[in-house]
């Protein structure tokens, strides 16, 4: 591994395991160079990194200070899984199934009148103890007849990618703030009126056609998402 992952990863289990607080100022880049033994470009590699993935905002002239991590951090220009997010954030997370059972597809993401049976399959995220994502996915039967409760618990994109040696190409996701449903109240135990980030995704394979549909839920009191956009001339 790279000498700035190292240094990346000796920092980031030190801010899992609290050694720094929201608001608190980490060492200097050169007190890091002297503890490393590292050369400057590699240090600052190392806190971009953590500065990209949500932990640290870099301060001119400051240093780098601590960010609240309170607000879970999604990615929405690619595709992870949600086991994915949770190993490269370090989360401390549980993946509760709340169901799998046979359903068609929501008019919302299938207009047309021809139902598309599918597995959904519901999970709750806990995240640092606080229940605040739920996800329903519908796998398509025409795809995949069931999904295994094993692979619904651990990763359903690694069965289907894995087990089923699907090629997952890309997904077109749209966002809306919405208030919380029945579904919402009763699992992630909020009132009618909070307000709820809903990110809806069709999952393409790399044949153009879709394996399935995403419904991501997440409390938008701690819902945060880094988007990079670049302005062309």
């Amino acid at each position: 591994m790279e000498k700035y992952r190292l240094i990346y990863q000796d920092i980031l289990n030190q801010l899992i395991n609290e050694q720094y607080h929201p608001g608190d100022l980490l060492p200097s880049d050169r007190r890091y160079m002297i503890k490393y033994q590292v050369s400057r470009e590699t240090v600052r590699k190392a806190l971009k990194l953590l500065a990209t993935n949500g932990y640290i905002k870099r301060l001119q002239g400051k240093g780098s200070v601590v960010i609240d991590r309170r607000h879970f951090q999604f990615p929405l220009t690619q595709i992870e899984s949600y086991a994915e997010v949770v190993k490269n954030n370090g989360l401390n997370s549980q993946n509760i199934i709340l169901g799998i059972d046979d359903a068609t597809v929501p008019k919302i993401f299938n207009p047309q009148p021809l139902d598309l049976p599918a597995t959904r399959v519901s999970r709750m995220r806990v995240i640092n103890g606080e229940s605040l994502i739920i996800d329903q996915d519908y796998v398509l039967k025409s795809q995949v007849n069931q999904i295994p409760r094993f692979w619904a618990q651990k990763s359903l994109f690694n069965y289907l990618e894995k087990v089923c040696k699907f090629k997952i190409d890309y997904a077109v996701k749209t966002l809306t703030v919405e208030t919380a449903n029945e579904f919402d109240q009763k699992h992630l135990r909020v009132s009618a009126q909070m307000p709820m980030v809903i990110i809806r995704s069709r999952n393409y394979l790399i044949d153009n056609s879709i394996i399935s549909y995403t419904e991501s839920r997440h409390r938008a009191d701690r819902f945060s998402s880094v988007v990079f956009a670049r302005r062309h001339p």
